[in-house]
């Protein structure tokens, strides 16, 4: 193109001093051009440099994605594994948690049971040795209430014969002695004294029948029995704790015999009836119900205590819990009854309103058809 131009200026007719300016504007622009063109193709240089650099850094960019994605996942597996493993630990610990309570409630029916064991052991060696001399006190009163009246009739006749007969100066010494000793009032305290014991003997009576129904050396064998027996005998081993401040308003339905583990349930009142007694601070009554529907008998006992909460209502059968002062209650009695009741396929239920007394309704079937945890507590 530069020799294009050339050639045109040497045809035009110009002067030499403009012909040489023409040449040197047109170096001039050459000179530009390839200046422009040397910046061009550099830039081109640069741009296709720019290029490689880019595309290397895009790669290198989507390589690092890749490789963080993939430790991403790495990641998120581990986190999933671990948050499986701290669900299953937790699970586990549920788990040992609930094994270990099963086992340390197991462990308390146990030592209740074996204490209950030695109780009636021991009760029952007691209710023996008392039951003889009892036995025999009660056997001697009628008799000797009989001889008494004897005695005040012969006595009663002599004073008979004595006035009849106007004999009065030859017992002057008697009736003197009569009036010094009091004789008519020791013959009133003498049948008081009768009354007495006739009534101690009954109560004593009433106390050894109770420790032997109540803690019976075959609790352990399931076998019929009469749900109110087991509640009388628990009242009268309860008789001390209640007598003076709290009356006991029963109203026992006839009932049929139950398949049962007697002792077990004798527990179950004892139990029921002393947080009972416990719950009324003052002077109050308990209110014992038994009647049979169908297939089932029911006993409810109804004091008029303080009541509970509906928080404490919700944890009265668990384990260790207890509303008592600390070492008045270890919180196992209503726990043990709750097991044994279920235990008997029967069913324990609790109505309370705080500072207005508390229900239990305990329902048992009459027949156990099949019961292998009936036997083995």
């Amino acid at each position: 193109m530069l020799e294009q131009l050339i050639k045109i200026v040497d045809e035009l007719v110009l002067s030499e001093e403009q012909r040489e300016s023409l040449f040197t504007e047109i170096k001039a622009i050459k000179k530009k051009l390839e200046v422009a063109e040397f910046k061009y193709n550099r830039t081109l240089h640069d741009k296709a440099a720019i290029t490689n650099v880019l595309n290397a850094s895009i790669q290198e960019i989507e390589k690092q994605k890749k490789n963080i994605e993939n430790a991403k996942n790495v990641i998120d597996r581990n986190l999933a594994e671990l948050d499986m493993q701290k669900k299953l630990t937790e699970e586990k610990n549920v788990e040992l948690n609930e094994a270990m309570s099963i086992l340390k409630e197991a462990q308390e029916q146990l030592i209740q049971s074996e204490k209950m064991a030695s109780l009636g052991q021991l009760t029952a060696g007691v209710a023996h040795e008392i039951n003889n001399p009892i036995n025999f006190v009660s056997a001697n009163i009628k008799p000797l209430k009989e001889d008494l009246a004897e005695i005040m009739q012969c006595i009663h006749l002599y004073d008979q014969v004595i006035a009849e007969n106007k004999l009065q100066t030859y017992f002057e010494k008697v009736e003197q002695y009569k009036d010094e000793t009091g004789i008519l009032f020791s013959i009133d305290e003498v049948k008081s004294l009768l009354k007495g014991i006739e009534e101690g003997a009954a109560r004593t009576s009433e106390i050894v029948k109770g420790l032997r129904n109540f803690s019976r050396l075959d609790q352990n064998v399931v076998k019929k029995a009469n749900l109110n027996e087991g509640i009388e005998s628990t009242l009268a081993l309860l008789h001390s704790a209640y007598k003076d401040r709290v009356e006991i308003v029963k109203e026992l339905g006839e009932l049929p015999e139950v398949d049962c583990l007697p002792g077990q349930l004798n527990q179950v009142f004892m139990n029921i009836i002393s947080n009972a007694v416990q719950a009324i601070p003052g002077e109050g009554k308990i209110f014992i119900k038994s009647w049979a529907t169908g297939q089932t008998v029911k006993i409810s006992i109804t004091d008029t205590g303080q009541g509970m909460s509906d928080e404490t209502k919700k944890k009265i059968f668990d384990p260790f819990f207890t509303t008592k002062e600390v070492g008045k209650g270890t919180g196992l009695g209503l726990s043990i009854s709750y097991g044994i009741i279920q235990k008997h396929n029967g069913k324990i239920e609790v109505t309370s309103q705080k500072g207005k007394g508390t229900t239990f309704i305990l329902t048992l079937p009459v027949q156990q058809i099949k019961n292998d945890n009936l036997n083995t507590l």
